[in-house]
């Protein structure tokens, strides 16, 4: 059974296609049986309207001929009028009454002679009308006559010396349209009736003695070309009009003929659905069986893989965090043998100080694995970060680029990630260095744009724009949209253009835009538009600040880096306090007098350092709170948190910078404040 569970998942693989084909073939062919069904049923209606416009007009031309006939030259003689009229009929039976009428509508002969009391104006008074206008022969309305019949006329002038003189017309039953639409061989059970210029009923093949009554009496539409008739059956219709004349013929195919398709069509795609079902549910527990079958066998080498990759991982920090420790071993080992050595100790205390920095490098990298908001982000004064940079920058180009960088004294400071700020400062350079190929310069300015001044609804408040000018080719316009796409490139290799797409998302992640402007052949210019800074100047660790609190609470689950942090405090503030938990903190934030800010871990059990942040806002709201963590996947995750928050190791001048940043009265606190790499006195 199971080598045979590949072949029965590959037999239902093959048939579900096969059947989702022949049930979709299927509804197309019903599609076209319908689309024919409407097609007979037009071209029935045409040949209709063409048998009934054939008859009328030979009606009209013997009308006609009558007309011109010297008998009826005015004045009309009574006995000659009669004599021609009894020949007509005689030739034309369907003709009821043959009357003259003159240009007013007066009936002034008729055969056979109406009665004494019988009106003498002309019933159907518009096509009457419209024949002394027009001087031509046509088909009048249905109408109800004096005796209470149906009838319609047809009329033709009598002309003499081009004008019309009076009017000749026939009056005819509906029974002669009637028959010619029987005649007309329509299949069994379908339907035809013809209508006139007011919608009324002419004929029908469906006898309902409605005849010059409203159409809508005798069938209703339902929807679109669907019309029930007044006796409850339903019909699929076409329509076409009378050439030269108002009427028009409508034919009509029985819905329950034209819908058979459709339901067989209904009945073909419900059984091949179940059936497609019935394959798909089998396919898919023999594809789980087979795929649970192929996972366990490669489960021990995907685990394998896993553990290499991971042992890699950690055994390269391993190695990194060694040298490190192995730095902190040696200068503790150093202290302890010679504590009176004031010159050593000096010197091994800056061998541990750079070792803790390049500790915090090494996480950050780590950390970057799994960051997901825009936690580097720090106040960077851009002058100090400018003179520091600028070996880097100037490794960046080469020797025949001239690099100038023109910052003004009263620049702000900006609010950014300054690892960020480095890498696209560095692409920035790059490209304009594969612009220069036979040298040129590179001019990097800055500028202070107050809130407002800018037309980009992007940039909101003020912002520092960091502009980089170069004299190399420049940028074509049709690339100008372009060139921060991902993997978009004009190197003439080919290779991908990953850097500038780097600085884009660089910009927007720190609140910015990134703008684009170049002459093809003159140069080109990139202008990174950053958020001012509103975070206060970092205190000097060795100097005290009036607006530092006099009590602080710390709170930490771990009771190592809550002596840590105690201790970090300790000559900083007057009076520092402990708690191991959120709970004991809040107890005491609501029994304790006298303390003016918290710190607290944000990764502790129970209650975190954002819930307690929370509930100290609710107490005791204005209490300053600062939240410290190595790591937390609620920021990472991108939380709003409206606290600064430090980031574990964190040193004394960190610590007093986070507590001045979290007073009430501090601007535009951000969610994330790292202040690990502020520049040391």
């Amino acid at each position: 059974m199971i080598k045979a569970r590949p072949a029965f998942l590959l037999l239902c693989a093959a048939l579900i296609p096969v059947l989702i084909l022949a049930t979709v073939m299927g509804w197309f062919v019903v599609q076209e049986r319908q689309e024919a069904a409407i097609g007979a049923v037009q071209d029935r209606a045409g040949l209709l309207a063409n048998a009934v416009r054939r008859d009328l007009d030979t009606q009209i031309q013997l009308l006609s001929l009558v007309a011109e006939s010297p008998r009826l030259d005015l004045p009309v003689s009574r006995s000659s009028f009669a004599e021609t009229a009894r020949r007509l009929k005689a030739r034309a039976p369907q003709w009821e009454q043959i009357r003259v009428s003159n240009a007013q509508g007066e009936i002034v002969l008729s055969f056979p002679p109406l009665a004494a009391s019988a009106s003498r104006e002309v019933v159907d008074r518009e096509s009457h009308e419209r024949v002394v206008r027009s001087g031509n022969g046509l088909v009048g309305n249905i109408v109800i006559g004096s005796g209470g019949k149906a009838a319609f006329p047809i009329r033709v002038p009598i002309q003499r010396n081009d004008q019309t003189k009076a009017v000749l017309s026939a009056v005819i039953r509906p029974e002669m349209v009637a028959k010619i639409l029987v005649d007309s061989g329509l299949p069994e059970g379908w339907s035809a009736w013809v209508t006139d210029s007011q919608d009324r009923l002419v004929a029908a093949t469906v006898t309902s003695n409605l005849e010059a009554r409203p159409a809508a009496e005798f069938a209703v539409a339902i929807e679109g070309e669907r019309f029930s008739l007044f006796n409850g059956s339903s019909f699929q219709t076409a329509g076409a009009s009378l050439e030269g004349t108002p009427w028009m013929v409508r034919v009509g195919l029985p819905s329950a003929d034209f819908e058979r398709p459709a339901k067989q069509a209904i009945l073909l795609l419900s059984s091949a659905c179940v059936v497609i079902v019935l394959l798909c549910a089998l396919a898919a527990i023999l594809f789980y069986r087979e795929l649970r079958a192929r996972t366990s066998e490669l489960e021990s080498m995907a685990n394998w893989q896993r553990m290499d990759a991971l042992g890699k991982l950690t055994g390269q920090a391993a190695h990194d965090f060694n040298n490190l420790l192995m730095v902190f071993q040696s200068g503790v080992e150093g202290i302890e043998r010679r504590r009176n050595d004031e010159e050593r100790v000096t010197r091994l205390l800056g061998h541990m100080r750079e070792g803790l920095t390049r500790g915090k490098t090494i996480t950050r990298r780590l950390l970057s694995f799994a960051r997901r908001s825009n936690q580097g982000a720090e106040h960077i004064e851009l002058q100090a970060k400018f003179e520091e940079m600028s070996p880097l920058l100037r490794q960046a180009l080469n020797d025949s680029i001239l690099l100038e960088i023109d910052l003004p004294s009263d620049l702000w400071a900006i609010h950014a990630d300054p690892v960020g700020l480095e890498i696209a400062m560095i692409n920035l350079l790059t490209n304009s260095r594969e612009a220069m190929a036979d040298g040129g310069s590179v001019t990097v300015s800055a500028r202070n744009i107050p809130e407002g001044s800018f037309e980009d609804k992007r940039v909101q408040g003020p912002v520092v724009a960091i502009t980089v000018v170069d004299t190399g080719s420049g940028i074509a316009f049709a690339d100008l949209e372009r060139m921060f796409e991902p993997f978009f490139s004009t190197k003439a290799n080919g290779g991908p253009g990953l850097g500038l797409t780097q600085v884009h998302g660089f910009a927007s992640s720190s609140g910015g835009v990134v703008k684009a402007a170049s002459l093809p052949g003159r140069g080109s210019a990139i202008t990174l538009l950053l958020p001012k800074s509103n975070a206060r100047t970092p205190v000097d660790e060795n100097s005290s600040h009036p607006d530092l609190p006099r009590c602080v609470l710390v709170v930490d689950d771990t009771p190592a880096s809550l002596e840590s942090a105690r201790l970090t405090l300790d000559g900083l503030v007057a009076d520092v306090i402990t708690a191991r938990s959120g709970a004991e903190a809040l107890n005491l934030v609501q029994s304790r007098a006298g303390i003016e800010a918290v710190i607290s871990d944000i990764m502790m059990p129970g209650m975190s350092g954002i819930e307690l942040a929370e509930d100290i806002a609710r107490i005791r709201p204005g209490l300053p709170v600062v939240l410290m963590t190595g790591y937390s996947d609620k920021l990472e995750a991108g939380a709003a948190v409206s606290r600064p928050v430090i980031m574990k190791p964190f040193g004394t001048k960190d610590l007093a910078a986070a507590l001045l940043a979290a007073k009430p009265e501090a601007p535009d606190l951000t969610n994330v404040v790292h202040l690990g790499q502020l520049p040391r006195s």
